[in-house]
């Protein structure tokens, strides 16, 4: 069984949620038998679980954008081979998702769900459309079938007409429904609060599924939830993950954009149509945006991605209006005016428009809407949000905000426009504050600012080829024994350790706090222990349950230093479980990357360096090295450097300037280059790579230069010297394979000026 697990997780490259949802459908699945009577399973059950359907039904609430369709995949393969079941069917709540889910489920369509996982026989796909196809009627009883139907088409409410679902047909032998009912059917439903009306339930139960699994991001029952992965989980993952990749870790466990409402400050005054200048807001971020977007695709060399500006009006009439404002000679010049689709309930045409809006050859840039994009349609390149509605509120912004948190490359990027979606209000500043913390902590608030026009500058390496510094490609393997061994686990939550045997709740809006009872009442009785262990266990994928008796141990030592009695410390488990947990998963990941080893090895060839694009403001014009001021250093293209690979650059800092002009005037250096991200990778951690500032060439060797706050080096931050460490292991093997000796320079910020010369600058360079 784990082995089957482990098979779907590698070969379907699950999340770490969708991950975690598949091992509770095992767990679940060990608990009852398929068939069994809906009352009897909820007997069974652990954690007060109860159906409202005939069957046994379980809900996994996942965030929208964490990718609820993939993990549809990965249940039905795990049913599969576990169980033997063959009959899955697909339920959507409307035409778009139902044509989208269609698709991925389509092999060879590049959305293909299942690609990648081996051993999965082929099978038949049935959908409304071709159900009714006579030859159907054998095949069906002998292979897997993924049957994927909309919601409208399996009521059977009417008396006085038979839908075809529900009727004779004389190739089957009976309706399409009652042959489904013959079988071992699970009922996949996506979307699955959208069917808790009558009319859908009884048509739900008609078919007699034997099991269901329901799939939502807004669950409206919560006593069928078994697992639940929610917005405020996912803003903070990808928050984490960002913060990760700033520092050259793997932002892989990021799952969406971080979502952010903008306002205006609390005075501003405005003269004119509100509804003008919320439009003209968006528009300029958007444009922005797109800037951005291009940029980034040219540097990594990925297909064109148009951004979309979503645009949620108040009727048919009020959708026209707005169209009419956009595509106007006084919007933008006209710019948008073949660059603008309105779906409303009048255009049916434009929803198959939809469908294509990620695609290259995709022209629209605005897509205005009426009540039309609910669930289903969250496409990957929708980054502003414009809602022309009633006021801010929490409805508007949970049926606003799923539109666009998909990740537009797979991961998240460290650039902030292309990492977060925005929503344009322009409500009071602390209202909107106080709604967003009540749809999910961790949703961005920010004022509205001016944006300058963008442009794009190709910066093209020098034609002197005597220049290009010769960089070798140094091939990384990772070793790693994973072993874990019982070691002291400090906490570091000064406040728990202080803890007396009382219990305060904050209030996630207004942060204040109550003082709760001391004897409250803690409905499941729960061993602290054990249940950090089961959560170590799913969070860390290098650990299993063999990793058992020393994991107690170590959670021991840990919950052993907040100094309450038993019954306070079930409640502060309950309470801070999540808070403790991201104490200890550090530090436990911490000892096992202990035991990782990195090994280098240069292979026959050697990078090149090509033209690379920035972003920068359409004001923007080339300043030479020599005449501009420190104030101007950051954002503007610098020309001017002779001795560079690239003779002009855009620097994210003043200190990264100076450090150049020195160079670029100093005798003794041949040549140098200031690197982009990605461009010399130097593995440091697992899944982590640390990329150097600046190589340096001169006749004694070449040098590999890092520029760091100084307050960071006395410190002797544990990051900034492993990564340290892992240059100079590069260093070494490029020296040995390339016959010209790599020296590693770790300089502080400080000692950083245009006077000195690179002797001096590097004479300060902390020893590793």
């Amino acid at each position: 069984m784990k082995q089957t697990m482990e098979k779907i997780t590698k070969e379907l490259n699950l999340r770490k949620p969708q991950e975690q949802s598949l091992i509770k459908l095992d767990a679940l699945m060990s608990t009852f038998k398929i068939g069994e009577n809906v009352k009897d399973v909820e007997a069974k059950l652990v954690g007060n679980i109860k159906f409202d359907t005939n069957f046994p039904s379980f809900t996994f609430a996942l965030a929208t954008g964490v990718g609820k369709t993939r993990l549809m995949a990965a249940m039905i393969a795990y049913l599969y081979f576990t169980k033997g079941l063959k009959d899955f069917f697909i339920l959507t709540p409307g035409e778009t998702i139902y044509t989208k889910t269609i698709n991925n489920f389509t092999p060879g369509d590049k959305k293909y769900v299942l690609d990648g996982l081996t051993e999965f026989p082929s099978f038949n796909l049935v959908t409304g459309e071709n159900y009714t196809y006579a030859d159907f009627g054998n095949r069906l009883f002998d292979s897997i079938n993924i049957y994927v139907f909309n919601i409208q088409k399996i009521f059977n409410e009417r008396k006085d007409v038979e839908f075809r679902f529900h009727k004779y047909r004389e190739t089957l032998g009976s309706s399409f429904a009652e042959l489904l009912q013959k079988k071992d059917l699970v009922i996949l439903m996506d979307e699955s609060h959208r069917y808790r009306g009558t009319a859908s339930l009884n048509a739900i139960n008609h078919l007699q599924p034997e099991l269901g699994l329901e799939f939502t991001a807004t669950p409206t029952i919560s006593t069928n939830i078994v697992y639940s992965y929610s917005l405020a989980d996912a803003i903070k993952d990808s928050k984490i993950a960002l913060d990760n990749l700033t520092k050259g870790g793997d932002p892989s466990n990021g799952y969406i954009k971080i979502p952010g409402v903008i306002t205006r400050s609390d005075d501003f005054t405005y003269e004119g149509d509100i509804d003008q200048i919320k439009l003209e807001d968006g528009i300029q971020l958007h444009r922005e945006k797109k800037t951005l977007i291009e940029e980034y695709c040219r540097n990594n060399k990925l297909k064109k991605l148009l951004p979309i500006t979503l645009i949620t009006t108040k009727s048919i009439i009020h959708a026209n209006e707005v169209k009419a404002m956009i595509t106007s000679d006084d919007f933008f010049g006209g710019y948008y005016k073949d660059k603008t689709l309105v779906v409303t309930s009048a255009e049916p045409d434009a929803i198959r428009q939809l469908l294509h809006v990620e695609e290259p050859f995709n022209k629209y840039e605005i897509v205005i809407h009426v009540e039309q994009l609910k669930e289903g349609w969250d496409v990957r390149n929708v980054f502003t949000i414009i809602p022309f509605r009633a006021s801010i509120s929490k409805t508007l912004i949970e049926q606003t905000i799923g539109r666009g948190l998909r990740l537009p490359f797979g991961q998240l990027t460290g650039i902030e426009s292309l990492d977060t979606l925005d929503i344009i209000s322009h409500d009071n500043y602390a209202r909107v504050l106080s709604v967003a913390h009540e749809v999910a902590e961790g949703i961005l608030v920010k004022e509205a600012k001016k944006h300058e026009e963008m442009r794009l500058e190709t910066i093209n390496p020098t034609s002197d080829k005597k220049l290009w510094i010769d960089l070798p490609v140094v091939e990384t393997k990772v070793y790693s024994s994973n072993k874990l061994e019982y070691f002291p686990i400090q906490m570091k939550l000064e406040e728990l350790k202080k803890i007396k045997a009382r219990l305060l709740r904050a209030d996630i809006i207004t942060r204040k706090t109550k003082q709760l009872d001391a004897d409250i009442e803690i409905k499941e009785e729960i061993n602290p222990v054990n249940r950090f262990v089961r959560l170590i266990i799913l969070e860390v994928s290098e650990v299993d349950s063999t990793y058992k008796t020393v994991l107690q141990k170590i959670v021991k030592y840990y919950l052993d230093q907040i100094k309450v009695d038993k019954k306070t410390l079930s409640a502060l488990v309950k309470q801070h479980e999540q808070t403790i947990l991201d104490d200890m998963l550090p530090q436990i990941r911490a000892k096992l990357s202990e035991d990782t080893k990195i090994k280098f090895k240069v292979l026959d060839k050697e990078l090149g360096y090509e033209p690379y694009t920035k972003a920068v403001k359409v004001s923007s014009i080339k300043l030479d090295k020599d005449e501009v001021a420190d104030a101007d250093a950051r954002g503007n293209i610098i020309k001017g450097y002779k001795k560079s690979v690239y003779p002009a650059y855009v620097f994210d800092s003043t200190q990264e300037k100076l450090l150049a002009d020195s160079l670029d005037k100093d005798k003794s250096v041949k040549s140098w280059v200031r690197l982009r991200l990605g461009q010399l990778p130097i593995k440091y951690l697992y899944g982590s790579n640390y990329n150097p500032d600046f190589v340096v060439e001169r006749s004694d060797a070449n040098y590999l230069v890092e520029v760091k706050d100084k307050s960071k080096l006395d410190k002797k931050e544990s990051e900034v010297f492993s990564k340290a460490k892992k240059a100079e292991e590069w260093c070494e093997i490029a020296t040995k394979a390339t016959g010209k000796k790599w020296v590693y320079k770790l300089v502080p910020h400080t000692a950083v000026d245009k006077i000195n010369t690179f002797d001096a600058i590097i004479s300060s360079a902390h020893k590793i």
